[in-house]
């Protein structure tokens, strides 16, 4: 019985890490595809981006440098572990990569107001953007193994950053607001 076909490459071996793998690549795999959850048979990038929101919750009071810094290594250690991860599975920006929707949403996350609202705002535009990647987030793709699966992304989550400013500018303006009270 076939219950999905990413399950049954993986009940067959054909995505199996434990098979003749260094430990390294093993471990690389496991942080690109968040400890298995990459291989989720469906939408896998909406489940990384959903685990980077709620993984953002308890990280949100961190020191504003604290947290950068950690974006900034999170970011270092996506391009590593991507850049293993495609090799392993012979794909340009495999879906069962999604340490860059992770990272995705963490930096969205933190550069909005801090209310489920806009978190939950955040989530769905930069997923609109990661899907569509309009122009250029495309280009971002084609960089080189692991700067390409994590640059589109944050670029998306650039894009989606100012849609959601400009829609606050734009609530302020005109005398609305959107859920002021913070978590």
């Amino acid at each position: 019985m076939v219950i999905s076909p990413t399950l049954e490459a993986m009940r067959q071996d054909k995505y199996s890490v434990t098979k003749n793998k260094s430990l390294g690549l093993k471990c690389a795999v496991a942080v690109a595809t968040a400890g298995g959850l990459g291989y989720f048979p469906v939408f896998p990038g909406t489940i990384g981006s959903l685990l980077g929101l709620f993984l953002y919750y308890p990280l949100r009071h961190l020191s504003i440098p604290i947290y950068l810094i950690f974006l900034i290594v999170l970011f270092g250690i996506g391009v590593y572990s991507s850049s293993l991860s495609e090799s392993f599975f012979k794909k340009k920006d495999s879906g069962h990569i999604i340490i860059d929707e992770i990272h995705a949403m963490l930096l969205i996350s933190f550069f909005i107001p801090q209310t489920p609202t806009w978190w939950i705002a955040g989530f769905i535009v930069f997923r609109f953007f990661d899907i569509r990647k309009p122009y250029p987030i495309r280009l971002f793709e084609k960089l080189p193994a692991g700067w390409g699966v994590m640059m589109d992304d944050f670029i998306a989550a650039l894009y989606g950053l100012a849609l959601l400013h400009l829609i606050r500018l734009g609530l302020n303006l005109g005398g609305w607001t959107l859920a002021q009270t913070s978590v």
